[in-house]
């Protein structure tokens, strides 16, 4: 089975469309007003038309009601939902039909992942003011193991650049990745060569 590869953090409707071109698995965009890479679900909705299919549309939401996520995601297009804050089972199965759940590698035994209703699982290695975007590589060993031990799918996430997404992949063998700041020339701004390398080697591993 191919790598899932999703770009995320597009702030730019010329990013979208450069990285749509690649025909990644994903693209992704942040709604969480603390990063700075939030955008409006009015200009995501514009920048999505016309998107290839076959390309999920998915939004980050950190600690939001589920009503707001879902009224986001409505207007935004969005075809699934990332929570990416201290959100538990039940906030996963009021969001939104089809949910990835984010869990920083400090989470506990895998069985206390089973309850989630959730499509896949995705690792970062966010801080204490930032669950993620915060370009810092993740603990590839730990990751692993969370791969291992987990019931579902897991993208890795976490530091993520052209330079290095074949080694993590190696190492940790997850179901897909997923990249934002590694594939940028300055926050928020997507740098075309970057994603076309990211991809590439991503479809190379």
């Amino acid at each position: 089975m191919s790598l899932f590869v999703k770009i995320c953090g597009l702030c730019r409707g010329e990013d979208v469309a450069a990285a749509a071109a690649l025909r990644p698995d994903a693209l992704g965009f942040v709604f969480w007003p603390g990063s700075p890479r939030a955008v409006r679900p009015e200009d995501v909705a514009l920048w999505t038309q016309g998107l290839p299919a076959g390309i999920e549309r998915v939004g980050v939401f950190v600690d939001a009601p589920p009503a707001d996520v879902r009224r986001t995601a409505e207007i935004a297009g969005l075809t699934l939902v990332q929570l990416h804050g201290r959100e538990g089972p039940e906030a996963c199965r009021d969001a939104w039909p089809r949910v990835w759940k984010a869990f920083p590698l400090s989470r506990g035994p895998a069985d206390a992942l089973a309850p989630y209703p959730v499509e896949a699982f995705v690792v970062d290695s966010g801080t204490a003011t930032r669950p993620g975007g915060t370009g810092q590589t993740a603990d590839w060993v730990a990751a692993a193991e969370f791969v291992v031990g987990s019931p579902r799918p897991v993208l890795l996430a976490g530091g993520l650049t052209p330079e290095n997404v074949g080694r993590a992949v190696n190492q940790v063998r997850p179901w897909g990745v997923d990249a934002a700041s590694g594939v940028e020339s300055a926050p928020g701004r997507k740098d075309a060569a970057k994603m076309k390398e990211f991809v590439r080697r991503c479809r190379e591993s």
